[in-house]
């Protein structure tokens, strides 16, 4: 019985290696399904890829667009603009060419003393205008404005505007006192032409510091010899 039990033993420590033995020679393996990966087909020209296409700048509108209807407009516009534009050159070219000397002023007095006296309508003094300048002051309106009722009263005289100044140098505005006193003329003229006088009638001179009325020794007597004057040429009788 020793014997028997001893021998069931030993073949059980057997069995036991046995499964030992194989369970660490075979281990359990996952199977893993493997796709195929197509091969990509050989070609023998070049792929090439197109460029991208730029996309267009968006225009923005600001109004509406112009069509063979409303596009007329802004041209007409233009054409009146430029119209206007022309006629005021037109008449600062006509003034240009009334602007003479003094000498020539002179002659034409002599000529025209026997037919036609003059008349002093008004006087502009220095205070008129800025100093060294030939920009009018907003003071002289009123005076202005009498002129040109005056003038209105003789429709087909000639208007002769003398521009005075002292003997100071002027200063940087101007090249000398005889310009600066053909601008401070040309300056009354602008007016009486924008108020409806007509160019042709209106003659401008400037005598500079050569016609002086009074001392430039002192302030009083220069502010005196700055001046505009405002002559009225009427034939003899009309007046």
């Amino acid at each position: 019985m020793r014997f028997l039990i001893i021998g069931l033993a030993f073949i059980f420590l057997i069995l036991s290696t046995l499964i030992v033995y194989r369970a660490f020679k075979l281990p359990t393996q996952v199977p893993v399904a493997h796709t195929p990966i197509p091969a990509a087909p050989l070609t023998e020209e070049p792929v090439i890829q197109e460029p991208m296409s730029q996309s267009k700048p968006e225009t923005l509108s600001t109004g509406p667009a112009l069509t063979p209807d409303n596009s007329t407009e802004p041209i007409e516009s233009l054409d009146n603009a430029s119209a206007d534009a022309a006629s005021q050159e037109l008449n600062i070219a006509q003034l240009d060419i009334q602007v003479t000397t003094p000498e020539k002023t002179a002659d034409n007095s002599k000529s025209a003393e026997n037919d036609y006296s003059a008349r002093i309508l008004t006087v502009f003094s220095g205070q008129t205008f800025r100093s060294g300048h030939a920009i009018i002051n907003d003071a002289a309106a009123s005076k202005i404005e009498k002129l040109i009722n005056e003038i209105s009263v003789f429709p087909n005289s000639q208007i002769i505007i003398e521009g005075h100044t002292d003997n100071i140098p002027t200063g940087k505005s101007h090249k000398s006192n005889m310009d600066l006193s053909v601008q401070r003329a040309k300056a009354i003229a602008d007016i009486l032409i924008s108020r409806g006088i007509s160019p042709e009638s209106i003659s401008v001179v400037g005598y500079g510091d050569t016609r002086p009325i009074d001392t430039n020794r002192t302030e009083a007597g220069r502010a005196n010899n700055r001046r505009v004057e405002v002559k009225l040429m009427l034939k003899k009788g009309d007046n």
